[in-house]
């Protein structure tokens, strides 16, 4: 107010108006503090929303990531339970490569005149058996007297021919007991001693069991995968019943002989420029409260210049084994991308090279491809285009194959790395699709290898093959019984492995690998498989050769007529 009349001039009257003033004054702050309160406590209320909403957001994601993983994997588990096992894309008629792909420029590689395909000769499909190789025994079957002689004028009737009929039968093997009589002798008047011959050579010092009966145990359970109590059960039915104990026994001490071999097969696949290896699982029991464990049997399988294949044995499937193993080992090593080989490749100074497996990349592939058709079948199709290149160059030298990768191979994996980066940031991380991917681009360099030396293979499949018959054998035999059972398994596996890759006749190998070791025979090199099969070409078994030869011969003309209808199409 301007006008000084209206002011108060009583002092109680200045003191209530100043009194009202402050406690306005005071009311108003306190309505002030509380507002900011209330907006303090709203922003905050709104960032623990804002919080709780962007968290509900991930969870939501990740729910709809793991959901959609879920259902890939359920799918692949249906798949696998009623579903084929091969992983092979059939293509319909009129369907041939719908993607617009470039594909590969043929390179012409000379071929040599002895590896040609043209000259390879393929077996002739009899439908008769050959029975010259059997022994052979005759039955007269005549008729009787009265039906010899003539109805209408009673003479005798003359032999005219014969006819044959061959049946083939089946004789029980059977147990025998041979018994080596020894005579002693000794002069009546000196008496300075008793001479008589020298006993029989046996595998087992002082053992009952023979040779061919040894080698029978072996060959049944490591070869035709037949549990001990099985074959107890058939020496049962031969007459004689031998049990399980014994027989591991003699199984035991058969290991024992053959260890001087299988060390020598070891240090030689060691020696390899290039070597293939792979592990697979096996029940151990232990005893006690642990019950069982599960112990690891590893396949090393050397190149063509020291063509064997050894097992090694371990408890865990620790890098501690194949590091251990590999100790000696320098040059490419074709694997699985197992951790564990990590710190190998990175301690061994790159004296070993990883060599990774396509096979093992393309089933990804192959399991993404329900949820996500294009992409999955586009890059099968490169990895197709790969394997068809591999199919070109099998039967060439190690040089041409070489040029012919560096040709036509690279080109491809170019177009497929620039793909698979061009996915990576599209999909999502816990897709089946996006996995191939990161598992793809985290062993490229390792896949691509194999386009630098002709030595080297476009997968693992080698040692797949090889392990595969460890998984028939796990089936049947189920478990090993004592932890000391692993190591001896390897070297009775590595003994038939050898004699199945010369396609030797087990049985007998085995027998003489037994005399002669027993016998502290030192020319090893001898008993080598490929050194056997070529000493005993009558005990190499061709049937499976041929078949297999019949085989690869129709499954690449297959491939030869898909190429010609791709390229047609195009």
């Amino acid at each position: 107010m301007d006008n000084a009349d209206f002011l108060p001039t009583n002092v109680a009257e200045c003191h209530r108006l100043l009194m009202a003033a402050y406690q306005q004054s005071v009311q108003l702050q306190q309505y002030t503090e509380d507002a900011e309160q209330q907006v303090a406590k709203s922003e905050q209320r709104v960032a623990e929303l804002n919080r709780v909403l962007d968290a509900t957001l991930a969870s939501f994601q990740e729910l709809q990531q793991e959901h959609a993983s879920t259902l890939e994997e359920l799918a692949w588990y249906k798949r696998w339970v009623h579903g084929r096992r091969r992983e092979r894309i059939i293509e319909g008629e009129g369907q041939l490569h719908l993607f617009d792909l470039t594909p590969p420029v043929h390179t012409e590689v000379p071929v040599p005149a002895k590896e040609s395909r043209q000259q390879i000769v393929r077996p002739i499909r009899r439908r008769e058996l050959d029975l010259s190789c059997l022994p052979h025994h005759r039955h007269e079957l005549d008729l009787s007297p009265s039906e010899k002689t003539c109805d209408c004028c009673g003479r005798a009737k003359d032999r005219i021919g014969e006819d044959v009929t061959r049946i083939l039968e089946h004789v029980p093997s059977q147990l025998e007991v041979h018994e080596h009589v020894r005579p002693k002798y000794a002069c009546r008047y000196c008496k300075d001693g008793v001479s008589s011959p020298p006993p029989p050579e046996r595998p087992i010092a002082r053992g009952i069991a023979g040779p061919g009966l040894i080698a029978q145990i072996v060959v049944s359970k490591f070869g035709d995968h037949l549990p001990l109590y099985r074959q107890e059960d058939i020496f049962v039915r031969h007459g004689l019943h031998i049990s399980r104990s014994t027989l591991c026994d003699w199984v035991s001490a058969a290991a024992q002989l053959l260890e001087p071999l299988y060390e020598l097969q070891r240090q030689l696949v060691l020696q390899s420029a290039v070597m293939w290896t792979d592990d697979t699982p096996v029940k151990v029991l232990t005893g006690g409260e642990e019950g069982s464990r599960q112990g690891r049997f590893w396949t090393y399988i050397g190149d063509s210049t020291h063509p064997y294949s050894v097992y090694d044995f371990t408890m865990s499937r620790g890098r501690d084994g194949p590091q251990r193993f590999l100790e000696n080992f320098r040059g490419y090593l074709h694997a699985d991308a197992y951790a564990g080989y990590d710190a190998i490749f990175l301690g061994s100074d790159s004296e070993i090279v990883e060599v990774a497996c396509w096979a093992h990349a393309r089933r990804k592939f192959f399991d993404a491809r329900k949820n996500y058709p294009r992409e999955a079948h586009q890059v099968l199709e490169w990895i197709g285009q790969l394997y068809d290149i591999e199919d070109r160059a099998r039967d060439l030298s190690a040089e041409a194959r070489c040029e012919l990768r560096c040709a036509e191979a690279n080109p491809v994996l170019d177009q497929l790395g620039a793909y698979l980066a061009q996915l990576a940031s599209t999909l999502l991380p816990k897709s089946a699709l996006a996995k191939a991917i990161t598992y793809t681009r985290n062993q490229w360099d390792a896949l691509r290898r194999y386009t630098t030396d002709g030595r080297l293979t476009i997968d693992n499949n080698t040692s797949e093959r090889t392990l595969r018959h460890q998984a028939i054998g796990r089936k049947n035999w189920l478990f090993l019984g004592s932890k000391n059972a692993g190591p001896r398994a390897a070297v009775l596996s590595t003994v038939l492995a050898g004699a199945k890759r010369h396609r030797i006749e087990p049985w007998g190998y085995v027998r003489e690998l037994l005399m002669r070791l027993h016998a502290d025979d030192t020319r090893l090199e001898e008993m080598l498989p490929d050194h056997w099969a070529t000493a005993h070409s009558e005990s190499v078994l061709t049937h499976r050769l041929n078949e297999s030869r019949a085989k690869a011969a129709a499954k690449r003309d297959r491939r030869q007529r898909r190429r010609i209808q791709t390229h047609r199409v195009r």
